[in-house]
């Protein structure tokens, strides 16, 4: 499909052709058409080129919105930290996790003790104003 403005230039080199505008008001007529069409053609191919900027920058602020969303919600989390009683290496992970149902082993990538056994053999204590870190109150079997 052509351009409107192509089409329009298609037109005004017509109407030159048959010498339509020779000072007949039919002629005056179509010509002043004519010149209006290519200014609306005109102002079509910038509205368009705007919209595509438009539609670009909006893509732009929609992936950063994605990016900050997720940045709050990382953000709201609640993290636990443990301390390897081994070796002292400090970890963290989503309390959600150690109250999962199924059962869940944290060890220590240091030295691979046993951090934490979600089957009651560790004392588990967390508020969300003051994170207690986790102890184990007996050995786990």
């Amino acid at each position: 499909m052509k351009a409107i403005s192509e089409k329009v230039s298609y037109l005004q080199g017509l109407a030159e052709g048959l010498n339509f505008a020779d000072g007949n008001p039919q002629g005056r007529i179509v010509g002043g058409i004519l010149e209006i069409l290519d200014e609306m053609a005109g102002t079509l191919s910038a509205l368009r080129c705007d919209i595509e900027s438009i539609k670009d920058y909006v893509e732009s602020l929609d992936e950063d919105l994605c990016d900050l969303e997720e940045s709050i919600l990382q953000a709201e989390r609640e993290i636990v930290e443990f301390e390897c009683p081994a070796c002292g290496e400090e970890l963290y992970c989503e309390a959600d996790l150690l109250s999962d149902e199924d059962v869940l082993e944290i060890t220590c990538p240091n030295c691979n003790d046993v951090i934490y056994i979600n089957d009651g053999s560790f004392d588990f204590d967390y508020d969300a104003d003051e994170p207690e870190k986790i102890s184990r109150s007996s050995s786990p079997s």
